[in-house]
């Protein structure tokens, strides 16, 4: 009689790890999931760390063009005011601040040239600005 309760005991011993080695515990498809949703995560991630890159970028880019814009229409109001003076018209207010405004390297970074040496006002800084903002290369 002894016999039949061991052999119980070693039969169902021996069906344990049978029937729970066949089917995933919960935990086991609870932790494929997350690493699934983790790889997805890690790649979106990564795209918005180069969407955000490339924002960064252009900010910058646009905060310099705009430094320098407003350092050639400075050049030109200060050309006009000089071609003013040299033609005898008197009573320009701005006589004294025909300096060139300091644009802190902003369109030199944009390989822009600026016109300063206060001659007759000309399109040329502003053409060679368009073609930096607009051109198709």
């Amino acid at each position: 009689m002894k016999r039949i309760p061991v052999a119980l005991l070693m039969l169902a011993a021996l069906m344990l790890p049978v029937s729970s080695a066949g089917a995933a515990s919960p935990q086991a498809k609870q932790i494929k999931t997350l690493q699934k949703q983790v790889k997805v995560l890690q790649a979106q991630v990564k795209t918005l760390q180069a969407r955000e890159s490339l924002t960064r970028s252009v900010a910058l880019t646009s905060w310099t063009a705009t430094v320098c814009t407003l350092a050639m229409v400075a050049d030109t109001f200060q050309s006009t005011w000089k071609a003013l003076d040299d033609a005898g018209i008197t009573g320009a207010p701005f006589a004294t601040l025909l300096t060139p405004l300091d644009d802190y390297g902003a369109c030199t970074d944009l390989k822009l040239t600026r016109q300063t040496q206060l001659s007759l006002p000309s399109w040329t800084a502003y053409n060679s600005l368009i073609a930096f903002l607009y051109s198709p290369s």
